[in-house]
């Protein structure tokens, strides 16, 4: 391999291990019925710490269950900002070895016989995409997009007070249900760990998670989806590639990409039925989630008038550019979905 090749291997490489490192598990929720732990054996929620005295989740017994839950960025960082990837792998046995010696600490002389803790039961995993947002971009319009592509059922949103007016409102988290399957939680990452305290994190991190649930765990994993099992590479890996599909086909594909193209055709009807600008933005200002909805939109409009193309993007771009600094349109919504999916592929 010549000098030309080899330094193409190695950006191939290191970009591979980049996109890698964006996606990945995050907490983890198991739950077993163990032979000694009666209806009234009970244990509060109760910390799980490694050998280095490090809280990396918690184990609670009731009415003859164990409830596990794992964070695994915390067995290796101080905060999950990150989420376990695939450049993690090298720590799972150590993880599943922290896990099994705390387990056994916590509920020991709570149960009579000594339980195989780790073959309990996934209950929810979760997996994200943790990454600033693209270009000039925010949270809140990216969430915003994706709050209004998902129309079949109630969504969840939480906003608080925006930093330029505190009567206008800013989406900080967005909740979807695909019931039984997954939740789509989608946040900004930032603004949740300044509230815990941590000042030492990047402006503009969005986190996309799924928490995958009781139909998407069988399909993955079947009857064997217990803590030895889930926490290998392999498991991983099927934990990643089905957040990559989700992504791809549940997110992109049946919502974002038909929301955009609804959105531009709406704005186009607008604009060929009132044969004005001005008039459109009034009536459509909030379906214009990114400026680059109305720039499609006003470059149709301008060619079934007649315009030649060149003149066409002429016009539209000197209007974009003038709709902008009036209006401030949202930038970059579309361009950070569009890295999202770059990690995906």
């Amino acid at each position: 391999m010549n000098t030309s090749n080899l330094r193409t291997e190695i950006h191939k490489g290191a970009m591979k291990t980049l996109k890698e490192s964006y996606i990945g598990a995050d907490s983890l929720t198991f739950e077993m019925v163990v032979d000694g732990a009666s209806e009234g054996v009970c244990l509060d929620l109760t910390p799980l710490k490694n050998s280095y005295g490090k809280e990396f989740g918690g184990v609670e017994i009731d009415k003859g269950k164990i409830h596990i839950s794992l964070c695994l960025p915390k067995f290796i960082k101080e905060y999950n900002i990150r989420p376990f990837s695939m450049t993690d792998v090298f720590m799972l046995k150590v993880i599943k070895n922290d896990i099994e010696t705390a387990l056994q600490r916590v509920i020991k002389g709570k149960i009579d016989k000594r339980p195989d803790v780790l073959s309990a039961s996934a209950k929810a995993i979760e997996c994200n995409i943790t990454k600033q947002v693209t270009g000039q971009g925010s949270c809140s319009d990216v969430l915003n997009l994706i709050n209004r592509s998902f129309t079949e059922g109630t969504n969840v949103v939480y906003q608080r007070a925006s930093l330029k007016c505190k009567y206008d409102k800013e989406t900080e988290s967005l909740i979807i249900r695909k019931r039984n399957y997954y939740v789509l939680k989608s946040y900004n990452k930032t603004l949740e760990q300044r509230k815990k305290g941590n000042f030492d994190v990047e402006n503009g991190l969005l986190r996309i998670e799924t928490v995958m649930q009781d139909r998407t765990i069988q399909k993955l994993f079947g009857e064997c989806s217990t803590i030895r099992a889930v926490l290998t590479e392999q498991g991983l890996m099927k934990i990643i590639r089905e957040y990559k599909r989700i992504f791809l086909e549940d997110i992109i594909e049946e919502h974002i990409l038909p929301c955009l193209r609804d959105v531009t055709e709406i704005l186009y009807s607008s604009l060929t039925k009132t044969d004005s600008l001005t008039e459109t933005i009034a009536l459509r200002k909030e379906l214009i989630m990114d400026g680059e909805l109305l720039r499609k939109a006003l470059f149709k409009w301008y060619k079934s008038k007649g315009y030649s193309r060149e003149r066409a993007k002429r016009n539209t771009d000197t209007q974009i550019c003038r709709c902008q600094v009036k209006y401030g349109f949202p930038k970059d919504a579309i361009n950070t979905l569009r890295e999202f999916k770059k990690i995906c592929e």
